[in-house]
């Protein structure tokens, strides 16, 4: 067991770790969107549509987080270069959906694969029980980001209308 002081110096390192990931995520962001000559927009919504069999550009806008006026742009835009294809929902033909085509999916695939292998090379490292503790980490802190962008939106929310802030302790 490690002394309290090397635990808070670990625990500090971890947290610095994690706080320029955010940085870098956004770097590999732009290089990923510029390779696939996307905007980063077009790029999150290729990431956003990928696992679904489609999505309404309402769900769209409120994953991507934009205005509807946003949505439709990028909609457009990928549909036009051939990433996307607009489809009438099979169970509701009222709705339109949008979902990825073939190629869009194997062009953000590719544009990913050196990186999950050297990923995979890496995590080949480690023994079972530590990729468990890591995929639990990894969950923990995405679930930890999820909650704090939501408080933050709330704290802007609030400020902006006559509303007393969110107590930053609640979710």
């Amino acid at each position: 067991m490690q002394s309290s002081g090397a635990r808070e110096r670990l625990v500090e390192q971890i947290l610095q770790h994690l706080q320029h990931l955010g940085p870098d995520v956004d770097r590999l962001g732009g290089a990923a969107a510029s390779s696939m000559r996307l905007n980063r927009t077009d790029l999150r919504a290729l990431q956003v549509l990928g696992p679904s069999a489609g999505m309404t550009a309402g769900e769209l806008a409120r994953a991507l987080r934009v205005t509807s006026g946003a949505t439709t742009r990028v909609i457009d835009s990928l549909v036009a270069s051939g990433h996307a294809v607009r489809e009438a929902d099979p169970h509701d033909r009222r709705r339109v959906l949008v979902r990825l085509t073939p190629r869009a999916t194997a062009a953000v695939d590719r544009s990913f694969e050196r990186l999950r292998e050297q990923a995979r090379t890496v995590l080949d490292g480690y023994r079972d029980a530590e990729l468990e503790l890591l995929a639990r980490f990894l969950a923990d802190v995405r679930s930890l980001l999820r909650l704090h962008a939501l408080r933050l939106a709330r704290q802007t929310n609030a400020r902006h209308s006559d509303s007393p802030l969110d107590d930053p302790s609640e979710p």
